[in-house]
């Protein structure tokens, strides 16, 4: 028998979307068409089978619930295999090779694990993550000034690459010192 394929990231983002409330697969496209995760915003053609692969594959269960118009909304939320999915994609290490094109997804994962980890589990998350942009920035650094750059503009796209993932570097210290001072719940 064939060992099911892991998951997507979106398909991951539906899980954390799910776990926070339950909604049907209008509002889950709403909610991408009107908040900052529009990045992930999927057409109904994928969103729509996205949310039956996962409830074939047990993560999602789904009720008829009334709507405003005349067709009835599937209402989906995570099941108990659903919820230990995701909180095991939250719990995933960060791999430093891919920080940089993974930085948008390790932000969502941050986002959605303040229901889910235990305020250690985030701050050692954040760790990673730091550690990951550090080594990052670090190998870019290191190629701008060693590799045999032709003209200008190369050059500057590498030194606005640095700059944005030392942002975001400064970002995730900031967050960390945010995290460690907060009273404990």
């Amino acid at each position: 028998m064939q060992e099911p394929r892991g998951l997507t990231d979106f398909e991951q983002i539906l899980l954390g979307l799910l776990a926070r409330s339950p909604s049907s697969g209008y509002e889950l496209k709403k909610f991408f068409a009107a908040t900052p995760a529009v990045v992930y915003q999927p057409s109904s053609g994928a969103l729509y089978p996205a949310l039956c692969r996962l409830e074939r594959r047990g993560l999602l269960s789904a009720e008829q619930a009334p709507s405003a118009g005349k067709r009835r909304q599937r209402r989906y939320q995570l099941t108990p295999a659903g919820q230990a999915a995701h909180a095991s994609w939250l719990r995933q290490p960060v791999e430093p090779s891919t920080v940089g094109a993974d930085l948008g997804t390790h932000l969502m994962r941050f986002v959605m694990a303040e229901r889910v980890l235990a305020p250690e589990e985030v701050l050692s998350f954040l760790d990673e993550l730091a550690s990951a942009l550090e080594t990052f920035i670090a190998t870019i650094a290191d190629y701008l000034t060693t590799a045999p750059l032709p003209g200008c503009h190369p050059r500057l796209a590498l030194r606005h690459g640095i700059e944005v993932h030392q942002a975001s570097l400064d970002w995730v210290r900031s967050a960390v010192e945010t995290l460690r001072a907060a009273p404990s719940n």
